[in-house]
């Protein structure tokens, strides 16, 4: 059986700022590279780009972090915002779903191993500390590639 770490909060980028409580994270760094006068054109330009890959990056709600053997360690990842589901796959067969997303739009733009390609929808699922068992097919009809 394996186990797929997934994601289960918000990222910070679509939180409110703790400064400008009225902007996003995403925003909110945004203005102030866009704000630093000790950048010039150049490096502010390529801050912003740099900002947006991270953006377009990031884990988002159900997105498969990573996938283990079943009853492997866990060590401090029950407070680091990741739900367990575990579904009878075997791990070999499991492993396709860390898979990286590859965004051919920008042919500049670094590939991101971090960014995977699926994602659940957890919707619905019912968590006991963290922790789900889905079936095969349960897993199937959850399992989205992300675009």
């Amino acid at each position: 059986m394996a186990e797929f770490l997934v994601y289960n909060k918000t990222h910070w980028m679509e939180l409110p700022a703790k400064d400008f409580p009225e902007l996003i994270g995403y925003e909110n760094v945004r203005q102030k590279i866009m704000a630093n006068e000790a950048l010039t054109l150049e490096q502010s330009t390529k801050a912003l780009i740099l900002h947006q890959w991270k953006y377009d990056a990031r884990y988002m709600a159900g997105d498969i972090v990573e996938v283990r053997k079943d009853g492997a360690p866990r060590g401090r990842l029950e407070k680091t915002g990741v739900d367990f589901i575990r579904v009878p796959i075997a791990f070999e067969d499991a492993t396709q779903y860390m898979a990286a997303h590859e965004d051919e739009t920008d042919p500049l733009k670094p590939i991101l191993l971090h960014r995977r390609k699926y994602r659940i929808d957890m919707t619905g699922v019912v968590l006991t500390d963290h922790e789900a068992t889905l079936t095969l097919a349960e897993f199937n009809n959850r399992l989205k590639v992300k675009k």
